[in-house]
């Protein structure tokens, strides 16, 4: 059963709060009026909570407070706030301060309240958006003015071959994703001459081109406020991203001349020892082709600036490839092929080129 706590020094306010929470969705509920006698509780330290709704103003310790030293005793912990209007500065600020999930203003509405708590657990308005947001996307104006733009900009005449069809599924992922502008012609330009040097067929060459281009497209169905986080994402809304592999599959699976990029593209993040996902494929199940994008992709991501950290250098770069290597997470052949193309110039010349 889901476990809450609910925090303020007004007995009368955790008494209706735990009422209505636990008659709406059944969940234990335990209430507190101090925040001392919270932090000493049993239940905090002995048990997983899910949740903890706090006053902001309180005797001793106020609920930013609070919510902080919870934190630190449970990490995972979804935190809300309750607060004035005089203090609703404070509670935006602490979002990204202390990671607060929401703060809600007194005096609150009931069925607001329980939908947020329901969100804060169960992260169900993420997995509707998930499923909304290729519809969204096409009806909304100004993406697919942008769309238009890029296809504009990129090509000089409508698209009549494959490759012309691949490109403008690229545009829609740099339309969307700030971070991807870039970073799908490079993977490519990668993933090309590891295939050559390792000798790969005109065809598998011709399969490796597109698929890099295309491996992230299944970003069209994440929300934007997860792609574009300035921040590391919180384990749910990596759930949530790690969902992009499967539906890119599901996206160009229709089309029929796509039909031998759909293993790269669905099966990009796999790791040869089957840590991966979406299945958690293992050593031959990932083909060769797929071995190539996903080691492109991994370098470009760690070689590259991320809305987070700066780029990595060769060598940091180097020693994070050689450790996923080294525990049978990556192809060491591939691997040192790249390291090959580095030390030859090839790498540093596609990087200039971008």
């Amino acid at each position: 059963m889901r476990k809450i706590i609910i925090v303020d020094d007004e007995p009368m306010i955790t008494n209706t709060l735990a009422t209505l929470i636990e008659l709406m969705l059944d969940y234990a509920v335990y209430t507190f009026n101090s925040p001392s006698d919270v932090l000493n509780s049993s239940i905090v330290k002995n048990e997983h909570i899910d949740l903890i709704i706090s006053d902001f103003i309180m005797p001793g310790m106020n609920g930013l407070e609070l919510l902080s030293a919870i934190k630190t005793m449970q990490p995972h912990i979804i935190t809300i706030l309750l607060t004035g209007y005089s203090d609703k500065e404070s509670a935006i600020r602490s979002i990204n301060d202390l990671g607060l999930y929401y703060y809600l203003e007194k005096p609150w509405d009931n069925n607001e309240l329980i939908k947020i708590i329901q969100n804060g657990i169960e992260k169900t308005e993420l997995e509707t958006a998930l499923h909304q947001k290729i519809t969204v996307i096409e009806k909304k104006n100004q993406e697919i003015s942008r769309l238009y733009e890029l296809l504009r900009r990129d090509f000089n005449r409508e698209m009549d071959n494959v490759l012309e069809l691949v490109l403008s599924l690229s545009n829609v992922i740099e339309a969307k994703d700030h971070y991807t502008d870039g970073h799908t012609r490079r993977v490519a330009d990668l993933a090309i001459a590891l295939a050559k040097r390792l000798n790969l067929s005109e065809p598998q060459i011709h399969n490796i081109e597109i698929g890099a281009i295309i491996h992230d497209i299944g970003k069209v169905a994440t929300p934007e406020v997860i792609l574009n986080k300035p921040g590391r994402l919180t384990y749910e809304e990596f759930e949530v991203m790690k969902e992009h592999s499967e539906s890119g599959a599901n996206i160009i699976m229709p089309i029929s001349t796509l039909k031998d990029c759909v293993p790269i593209v669905r099966s990009h993040h796999e790791k040869l020892d089957g840590s991966g996902y979406p299945y958690g494929l293992k050593g031959d199940a990932i083909g060769i082709e797929t071995r190539i994008v996903a080691i492109s992709d991994i370098f470009d991501a760690l070689y590259s600036d991320r809305p987070y950290r700066r780029a990595l250098s060769f060598e940091e770069v180097k020693a994070i490839l050689d450790h996923d290597a080294d525990n049978g997470k990556l192809d060491l052949t591939i691997i040192k092929t790249l390291y090959d193309l580095y030390h030859e110039g090839a790498i540093d010349a596609i990087y200039r080129d971008a």
